[in-house]
């Protein structure tokens, strides 16, 4: 059958029309397929641009305040530094002001007696004190004495007059000033006090304390820190370009008053390029700061630290790059989710692969942990075989001094023993023959042999016991003369001359001690000087360095240096084996220490050994030595 032409005709237009509306659909669709990208884009972008300009003002914020709060922290711990670095200083004046001495030099300036007896007090006050000045300014402003006295930049001579604090002072008030130095230039924080006088205050009495210690603390810290007066001058700083610089502009009224005390001498008190952005932050020379401030409790200062904000703003951005990541991650968890179907077979696999490699490493690190438990325990047994190595060790030194020590009280017991056994044979032949006087001889020798054992036993004894002889006080004079008569005879017999220089002193030891101190040490000197045709001792007390000091020097071979460290140590001796125990030097040295003083071993100028023993002179005592020599 064949269709008509129109019937063919209406089909070929219905062809048509349903190929015109797949094309059209296919359009359509092609168009979606390149307008979703797109807008994919732009919600993510949308959604990302405020998550990360969130991100970075929260963590800006955040890392501000923990710079604010370190800074606090830190200034809270630096500013207690500086008070007591400060206040440490801050009563010294006022208890030397009571010394008899400084009103006495106010009271006559032209005295040289009294003048030098103040420059020496303030000198070796403030060598102990540690300050960096200690000075005496009379009532018009000129500097009497001086700790500094002897120095090319000394103060004696200088007018201090137009300074505050000798203002305040000489007002019968605490004076307190920071300033640079008008004689060494360098900066200080000055305490005055009032020196009083039967008709009120007639000079003042400062110490100046030197803060360039503590300023190098902060430079090496590497925090920036600086301390600012109330005129904005920055007096106190770990950055030495910022030194006497000027948070803003001066007035006129702190310009005239810095002119007129000369607090900071010729500093150039030139501002610092310092631009706040807000209340915390600041620049300085480009780079912007957290400014923390404290003010100090007692002064008219402020602490400032400056803390770097290049860390916090990269911080930010780090955290932005953060939330970038994590939207990252989550578009390609999305896309991951599109294809999850497809790819479960591979992440099956995957898994599958995962899970051995950490049956892998899990076996690995059962392994190590074993490795780990054996190394512990092969640890434990030689640190516990080291331990027993060591209380062997200590157990051998032990024996082994105890043998030394037996040894030697053998050796010098054996031999009057064994002499003593001799002269009692002898005794009896001379007894039977009737030979009195060679009985009388033996006997006498016996008599000996048991002093030297009773004396060797004793130095033992005194060495066990370790007993205190302090508590007591003894003349010198007394003890020279006693000891000088128990070693007559052998200073005779080895044509050893004793030379006696006393002073007339009295020591911190009770007379038996300070009779056995005298006797071991030219005991010792006496053995050196042995087989010494021009054999000289000098025993001699006298005062030096404040001290209170007992010297018995000889004109001998002297100390080697390798055995002076050595020399003072119980049982060691450079005499030959049956002449000492090496106890003498010991026991000296422990009687001198209990009673408060040093042992010291010296050369003797011109040759030979000097044995020192010296005591801390008392304040009331010292006084009077030096009224004496005055």
């Amino acid at each position: 059958m064949v269709a008509s032409p129109s019937c063919a005709h209406a089909q070929s237009q219905t062809r048509r029309r349903l190929a015109r509306r797949v094309d059209r659909r296919r359009i359509r669709m092609s168009s979606r397929s390149h307008r979703h990208p797109l807008a994919r884009a732009l919600a993510l972008l949308a959604l990302v641009l405020p998550l990360a300009w969130a991100a970075h003002a929260y963590r800006l914020k955040s890392g501000i305040d923990e710079l604010s709060h370190h800074a606090a922290q830190r200034l809270a711990l630096l500013s207690a530094s500086l008070d007591a670095q400060l206040l440490r200083f801050e009563s010294l004046p006022s208890v030397l002001a009571q010394h008899p001495l400084l009103p006495a030099l106010l009271a006559d300036p032209q005295d040289p007696v009294l003048l030098g007896r103040a420059n020496a007090l303030l000198e070796q006050v403030n060598d102990r004190a540690g300050a960096g000045m200690l000075y005496l300014i009379a009532a018009d402003g000129n500097t009497l004495a001086a700790s500094n006295w002897r120095r090319p930049d000394s103060f004696v001579g200088e007018n201090y007059a137009f300074r505050p604090y000798f203002r305040d002072a000489l007002a019968g008030r605490a004076g307190r000033f920071f300033a640079v130095g008008a004689t060494t230039r360098v900066p200080g924080f000055f305490f005055a006090h009032p020196v009083q006088g039967p008709q009120g205050v007639i000079g003042v009495l400062a110490v100046k304390v030197e803060l360039t210690q503590l300023e190098q603390t902060w430079s090496d810290s590497g925090e920036a820190v600086m301390v600012v007066d109330r005129h904005g001058v920055i007096a106190l700083t770990s950055n030495a370009a910022w030194k006497f610089g000027t948070l803003a502009p001066l007035n006129d009224v702190s310009q005239r008053e810095l002119q007129a005390t000369r607090q900071y001498y010729t500093a150039g008190l030139r501002p610092l390029p310092l631009e706040w952005t807000d209340d915390q932050r600041a620049r300085l020379g480009g780079p912007e700061y957290v400014v923390g401030s404290r003010a100090l409790d007692w002064l008219d200062w402020r602490m400032l630290m400056l803390q770097d904000t290049r860390p916090v703003h990269a911080a930010a951005w780090q955290a932005v790059a953060g939330v970038c990541l994590v939207l990252s991650a989550l578009l390609a968890a999305g896309l991951y989710w599109r294809q999850r179907v497809r790819r479960l077979r591979e992440r099956l696999a995957a898994q599958a692969e995962l899970e051995r490699t950490v049956a892998e490493r899990t076996a690995d690190l059962a392994a190590s942990n074993q490795q780990l438990l054996r190394e512990i325990s092969e640890r434990t047994v030689a640190e516990q075989k080291l331990r027993g190595a060591q209380r062997a060790l200590i157990e051998a030194n032990r024996l082994a001094a105890l043998g030394q020590m037996a040894a030697g009280v053998a050796h010098e017991i054996n031999q009057p023993l064994a002499a003593m056994r001799s002269f009692a044979g002898n005794a009896l032949t001379f007894l039977e023959r009737g030979r009195l006087d060679a009985l009388r001889d033996n006997l006498q020798q016996i008599i000996g042999l048991v002093e030297r054992m009773a004396r060797l036993t004793s130095q033992l004894k005194v060495f066990a016991s370790r007993q205190q002889a302090s508590g007591g006080t003894a003349p010198a004079a007394q003890a020279m003369e006693v000891v000088a008569g128990w070693f007559r005879e052998r200073l005779a017999k080895a044509g050893v001359r004793l030379v006696v220089d006393d002073a007339g002193l009295q020591f911190p030891l009770q007379p038996q001690a300070l009779e056995q101190v005298l006797s071991n040490l030219v005991g010792n000197a006496l053995d050196a000087l042995a087989g010494r045709a021009d054999g000289l001792i000098e025993l001699r007390t006298r005062v030096a360095g404040g001290r209170l000091c007992l010297e018995v020097a000889d004109n001998g071979p002297g100390i080697a240096a390798e055995v002076r460290d050595r020399i003072l140590q119980p049982f060691f001796s450079t005499k030959p084996l049956g002449q000492g125990l090496g106890l003498g030097l010991s026991i000296v040295g422990d009687l001198v220490e209990a009673a408060g003083g040093r042992l010291e071993v010296l050369d003797r100028p011109g040759g030979g050994a000097l044995m020192r023993a010296s005591w801390p002179l008392a304040p009331e005592a010292r006084q009077s030595t030096e009224e004496t020599a005055a």
